[in-house]
Order: structure tokens, then C-alpha cells, then sequence
């Protein structure tokens, strides 16, 4: 079994419309259409068995829309992560009630909702969030899309992890992309998750070798940021890797999601 912990879709009627914006403002190019049948096909192709599908809500009215689009597409092989904006933050009965319908974590986009991730309004959140078990896929680094200002560096993280040791952390980007230097310093060996998307073929291999055997392997995600990158090369660039063993790369590619979204492992990974 094979595991995409971070990719992206849009309602049918958007998608088309949203790729080409993202494309332009980011100067990145889109493997997929945007669609949820879109991403089915690259499973397909790239022998991926389940991705993982997270959602931005740049604007609070757009919270209980995109949940409920995100709950709607849940199926085999699709799984999503729940939704919240810092300016309209859910109680905790709210919380309670999205994981008892099944979602086990959430996803922040700093950039796109114009908040410092070690702000102390955010504390309440996460605090929040980890009483009930679940986990906060973070965006890290630069956004090519709104390069400044960075509002999730890898200190800044880093702060929040030494803050709320409790919370579940899952920093995507490895870290953050143009951040390597300073997430070497802040993240490398923490006892939080870091994901591979997107850079996982852009990261320097100096940093990405490093990154890839000294953080513990229980704490790396397979994650290919799909549409912005082929799931199908990236998931073969991580098995052929030479500095990793066959274990590490169970590991990285099934069994650490199938933990964190409370699957079984023993047959599957």
C-alpha cells in the first residue's frame, strides 16, 4: 500500500479556473486537472492507494462550504482533512464532533490566511486540537504563489512544537522549501512529522539526504503536493533512493500515515 499524505483538489465547477490562477501566480506547472477523477487517474497511474486530500480556507465564511465539500468526497482511497480559519476558530465541541465523523487532523496555510504560526491567538487552537487527539498539517517555508511575507518559518515552528509538546505536528515541505538551513537547525530531530511535498526532488541532495536519515524515520511522510508535482515520479524517486532502507521506506510510504489516520498496517504496508 501506498500513501500521498498532502495533495490538493477543487470542486469541478472551480477547478480549471483555480489551477490556471495558482499556475500563474506560483510559476508552477500542474500535472493533474484539479479534479477529484483527475487525482483518481494519477493514483492510478502512479500506484498510489490512498491520498490524502487538505483544503484552505482563505476567508472564514468559507469554512462550513469547503467542510462540507470536504466531507462529501470522502470515499476509498480519498481521505480529507478537516477545515478552520484562525478568525472564526471552532469550540471545542465543534472539533469534538468533526472527529467523531471521521476526520483526524487539519490543515494551515499560514501565507493565505495571514497569520504567524507562533502567534498567541493561535494557541487556544492548537490546544484545542490536541485535547482531542488530532493532528495540524502546517504549510511551511516559502509560497512561491505569496513569497512574502513567511508567515510559518521553521523557528517560528519550532516554537510552537516547545510551546504545546502535545500538539501532533506534521510540517510539510520537509520543513519548508528555501528554508533548509534554518528547518536543519529548528525541526531536524524534533519529535514532530515532516512531509516530502513538493520538494522532495528539489530540496539540494546534500539537505535531503540528511534530512532523510537523520530525522527518525517514523516521522517522515511520503507527500508529493499533487497537482504542483507528479505523484507517479515522485513516489519512484523516494523507492529508488539508495541511502534509504526497505524499512525506512515502508515506513515513509504507508505505515507512519496509516498510524496518524488510524488505519490498519499489519496487512497493508
Amino acid at each position: 500500500m501506498k500513501i500521498d499524505f498532502h495533495t490538493h483538489i477543487y470542486p469541478d465547477r472551480v477547478a480549471a479556473k483555480t489551477v490556471a490562477a495558482v499556475r500563474q501566480r506560483a510559476g508552477v506547472e500542474a500535472y493533474t486537472d484539479g479534479t477529484l477523477e483527475g487525482l483518481k487517474r494519477s493514483m492510478a497511474a502512479a500506484g498510489i492507494d490512498l491520498s490524502v486530500v487538505a483544503a484552505v480556507a482563505t476567508r472564514p465564511e468559507q469554512v462550513s462550504s469547503i467542510q462540507k465539500w470536504m466531507t462529501s468526497i470522502r470515499q476509498p482511497g480519498i481521505e480529507t482533512l478537516a477545515t478552520l480559519h484562525p478568525a472564526a476558530p471552532q469550540n471545542s465541541d465543534q472539533i469534538e464532533m468533526l472527529k467523531r465523523a471521521g476526520f483526524r487532523g487539519f490543515k494551515l496555510h499560514p501565507d493565505y490566511q495571514d497569520f504567524f504560526v507562533d502567534e498567541s491567538r493561535m494557541y487556544p487552537i492548537y490546544e484545542t486540537v490536541a485535547a482531542e487527539g488530532m493532528f495540524i498539517l502546517f504549510h511551511a517555508g516559502v509560497d512561491r504563489g505569496l513569497p512574502h511575507p513567511v508567515h510559518a518559518t521553521p523557528k517560528r515552528l519550532a516554537a510552537v512544537h516547545e510551546d504545546i509538546p502535545e500538539l501532533c505536528m506534521i510540517v510539510a515541505h520537509l520543513g519548508g522549501e528555501e528554508a533548509y538551513e534554518e528547518a536543519a537547525e529548528h525541526l531536524l530531530g524534533r519529535d514532530l512529522y515532516m512531509d516530502t511535498s513538493f520538494v522532495l526532488r528539489k530540496m539540494p541532495r546534500k539537505f535531503l539526504e540528511r534530512f532523510l536519515k537523520e530525522h527518525p524515520s517514523d516521522r517522515l511522510l511520503f507527500a508529493s503536493d499533487s497537482p504542483w508535482t507528479d505523484q507517479g515520479e515522485e513516489l519512484q524517486f523516494l523507492l529508488q533512493l539508495p541511502f534509504l532502507t526497505e524499512s525506512d521506506k515502508g515506513k515513509i510510504s504507508c505505515s507512519n500515515a496509516a498510524r496518524l489516520l488510524g488505519l490498519e498496517t499489519s496487512s497493508s504496508c
